[in-house]
C-alpha cells in the first residue's frame, strides 16, 4: 500500500475529503446537471414575471378563436 503525506497547509481545519477520482467525476458531472436545471428554472421564473407584467400592462393581446388572428 502506498503512503502519501499531506502537508498541514493543505489542511484547513476538516476541509479534507479522499475519494476515488470516478466517484468525482461523477460528482463534478451531477453538478452540472443541477447547475443547467437551475439555470432553467431561473429563465422560466423570468419569463413567468415578464408575462405577469405585460399581462398587468395590456399588452398581450387574447382571443377567443384562432380565426382574430390577424
Amino acid at each position: 500500500m502506498d503512503t502519501i503525506t499531506i502537508p498541514q497547509k493543505m489542511i484547513k481545519g476538516d476541509d479534507l475529503i479522499i475519494i476515488p477520482r470516478r466517484k468525482y467525476e461523477k460528482f463534478l458531472n451531477l453538478e452540472k446537471i443541477i447547475r443547467k436545471k437551475l439555470d432553467e428554472e431561473a429563465d422560466i421564473d423570468m419569463a413567468i414575471q415578464v408575462y405577469k407584467k405585460e399581462k398587468l400592462n395590456g399588452k398581450l393581446k387574447t382571443i377567443k378563436s384562432l380565426t382574430d388572428l390577424d
